[in-house]
């Protein structure tokens, strides 16, 4: 990877702009847009604002609408779709002078007892980051590694670069912003092209973008320490193509679960 650390120190400072509308900024991502996954991370936020802290995020689905403008601050418009006594549910519309770029549906539940199991595994042989080497994508210090042979997909360790201090609510709001790392990558590793000729040249070789995006927040983490993403991809039609898979603390604990689709095209010569 040739991009290098952003400064990410103000992501979640969103400034309150009228009734149940906040404003965000963007740094200034390599590529010419802004990365989906702070828009997802600060939509989250927005939301989280008009909640109950006793009632924290289980999950949320968004979908990317268009491109974000750098250069342009991003306003996130919440509407109060229910307030329960368990759950609660909150709608964000993401806009830019353009029109909307993302919108999300996130629901929140109040804490309460009962079993607690796990089934999914974590993967055998997997390097520990500080064996692995460091590079950086979106802001973030990621250090990838391949999955097991023939499985097409995309496993990384990452962790939000700035403190997100003891707010669970923030740290799931920096685990949202982690989740929009690798899912393309993932989709990508199940294009036939890609597991024919590879990707020394992914800009020239492919277009892509993210479509649609989902989080499910199975237990408190620490976005900020270490965690593991392992996502698969499950083939190609109609140029899109699904990656899903979990998300796991240095322990092994199964914290979250990702889902995104994609669209990916081989660029025309």
């Amino acid at each position: 990877m040739s991009q290098k650390p952003l400064d990410l120190t103000r992501v979640f400072e969103l400034e309150p702009h009228g009734p149940e509308t906040w404003i965000g900024e963007s740094p200034d991502y390599p590529w010419g847009r802004i990365y989906g996954g702070l828009v997802v991370a600060q939509a989250l936020w927005a939301a989280t604002q008009t909640v109950k802290p006793e009632h924290t995020v289980h999950s949320l689905h968004a979908y990317f609408i268009l491109g974000g403008e750098l250069g342009e601050p991003v306003r996130y418009e919440v509407d109060r779709v229910r307030n329960g006594r368990s759950f609660t549910t909150r709608r964000v519309l993401a806009r830019q002078s353009a029109g909307a770029i993302l919108t999300l549906a996130c629901s929140f539940q109040k804490q309460e007892g009962g079993p607690e199991s796990q089934s999914a595994s974590f993967p055998e042989g997997v390097k520990r980051p500080d064996d692995l080497k460091g590079e950086w994508d979106a802001g973030v210090e990621i250090r990838s590694m391949r999955p097991e042979a023939g499985t097409p997909g995309s496993r990384l360790w990452a962790r939000h670069p700035v403190e997100l201090g003891e707010d669970p609510r923030l740290h799931a709001c920096g685990l949202a912003y982690l989740s929009d790392v690798n899912p393309m990558g993932a989709v990508t590793a199940s294009h036939p092209h890609y597991q024919q000729f590879g990707d020394a040249d992914y800009d020239a070789t492919f277009m892509g973008a993210s479509l649609d995006h989902a989080l499910w927040f199975h237990r408190p983490v620490k976005a900020d320490d270490w965690l593991l993403f392992d996502l698969t991809g499950h083939g190609m039609i109609e140029s899109r193509g699904l990656a899903t898979g979990p998300v796991f603390d240095s322990a092994g604990v199964h914290v979250a679960t990702i889902a995104q689709e994609g669209l990916l095209r081989v660029r025309r010569k």
